[in-house]
């Protein structure tokens, strides 16, 4: 072996120590060989100009919930089309499962394979599809459903599962993306997630105050998302262009050439499973700093890292969606049936959804400056676990229509608002510390891997807590 082999050979066994200041080569060990590509160098600073980046990534924080805001928050008008079925006081609750369920078989497939599927593929091809679906779900509200609401019903069902599903890869890819830039990143993402369940309620109540026409306005309510998941395609190719995050969304970087070749075949490995390069090589690589990568990522140790903040985020969005938007949406104003528009048109646009919104968007742009409790330890977990409170406190209020001869504790209107509030804001304070904190607690190569895992238990609590509405508010 001549003295550069045993240079290589020497970098790969750690025993030679490069420069601090010169690049990183990275050596891919897959089965047709190991390929060279080189990173950032480490003397590199990179910054984001004019925060570009960050309000790029909130825009996609508003288009991975577009979906399932812009579904629920349309309250009146699918009560006015399934009018005179049975799905009319408990859609939302089908609604939940349809869309998590299949969400999270995708978020777990997305989990698992990742890493074979180009990030530009799995964020692109979803914004795509759900863009069309919901040109698919405008045209349908001037469709005459009159004598088909139970097939309407089937087929929103179905576009829901199907927008979901797409959904959970569109937002699996980029809670990986954020989760290998710096914690703001995360924070941008759910605080664009807020964003957008305000944005769905004003584009809701906007729409009302428009038209007293549940129908005509839906149809320019669904449109507006169609126009948001536009900005979302153009902005995300935008990230290609800006120098910073041209350094995260490169999955393969370009790589190395030596000596007119790209990539090594080792001649086999060593007991230890590091490869044995004997072939001659004619560019010096003592320059770089050599290390190896696997294509699998290890996730068995990573779940031994981050399963505190994994099961934390899982119970927070497991206690929002077994109460919200299902429970809170049924509970009605005091005054109800006194014929005002407050009461009747607006109570439950406001108390149910719009409150939470704010409170959820409050709650994850305050994790952004103060993020207590810390990643360590088990303070997060008990805060996560004490929202459980929230589910008999919200069946206690004005609920109707109530299958139980339950009494109602807290009838006055104020009650759920100060509920919600306290609610919505713990959901986005905690949700976002637990997103925060998950690829933090592992090697930064695993961090797009840890935060992609982390949104997995995040859509599993969203599917458990949807299964769980049912039950709930039979039991009211």
């Amino acid at each position: 072996m001549d003295d550069q082999d045993e240079s290589v050979q020497g970098l790969i066994d750690g025993q030679t120590k490069p420069p601090k200041d010169r690049p990183v080569v990275t050596i891919v060990v897959t089965s047709n060989g190991t390929k060279i590509k080189e990173d950032i160098p480490r003397h590199t600073k990179l910054h984001d100009r004019f925060n570009v980046v960050y309000l790029i990534i909130v825009l996609q924080g508003i288009g991975t919930l577009l979906p399932w805001n812009f579904f629920i928050t349309a309250h009146t008008y699918f009560s006015t089309k399934l009018d005179g079925t049975r799905y009319k006081h408990e859609f939302e609750n089908f609604f939940a499962l349809a869309a998590f369920g299949p969400n999270l078989v995708a978020f777990f497939l997305n989990t698992m394979f990742k890493h074979k599927v180009a990030l530009k593929i799995r964020i692109l091809v979803p914004l795509f599809v759900m863009t069309g679906i919901f040109v698919v779900t405008a045209a349908l509200v001037k469709v005459d459903t009159e004598n088909w609401k139970g097939s309407f019903f089937a087929i929103t069902l179905v576009t829901m599962g199907l927008i979901n599903a797409f959904c959970a890869v569109y937002q699996g890819g980029l809670f990986g993306l954020s989760g290998m830039m710096p914690p703001r990143y995360t924070q941008a993402l759910m605080t664009g997630q807020g964003i957008g369940g305000i944005f769905a309620c004003v584009a809701d109540i906007g729409s009302k105050l428009g038209t007293s026409d549940p129908i005509r306005s839906a149809f320019w309510y669904f449109l507006t998302a169609v126009v948001v998941l536009f900005a979302c395609i153009v902005s995300y190719l935008g990230l290609y262009r800006i120098k910073f995050s041209q350094h995260f969304l490169e999955d393969h970087r370009e790589q190395v050439q030596v000596a007119g070749r790209t990539s090594i075949q080792p001649d086999g490995f060593s007991d230890s499973g590091k490869p044995i390069l004997t072939d001659p090589v004619e560019k010096d690589l003592a320059e770089y700093e050599v290390k190896i990568e696997k294509t699998t990522p290890p996730f068995a140790f990573i779940m031994k890292e981050i399963w505190r903040t994994a099961l934390a985020v899982f119970l927070v969005f497991m206690v929002t969606l077994a109460a919200f938007p299902a429970v809170l949406s049924g509970i009605k104003s005091e005054n109800h049936g006194d014929g005002s528009q407050w009461t009747g048109k607006y109570f439950t646009a406001v108390v149910c959804f719009l409150i939470f919104n704010v409170g959820d968007f409050c709650g994850r742009v305050t994790a952004g400056f103060v993020q207590k409790p810390g990643k360590d330890g088990f303070w997060l977990l008990g805060c996560c676990v004490l929202r459980f409170v929230f589910l008999p406190l919200f069946a206690f209020c004005n609920f109707h229509p109530r299958r139980t001869n339950g009494t109602v504790l807290f009838a006055e209107d104020y009650w759920p608002i100060i509920f919600n509030v306290l609610f919505s804001v713990s959901n986005g304070y905690l949700g976002s510390l637990c997103m925060m904190y998950g690829p933090k607690l592992v090697e930064s190569k695993y961090a797009e891997t840890a935060g992609t895992m982390m949104a997995y238990f995040l859509s599993l609590g969203l599917g458990i807590g949807a299964a769980t509405s049912f039950g709930i508010t039979k039991s009211i």
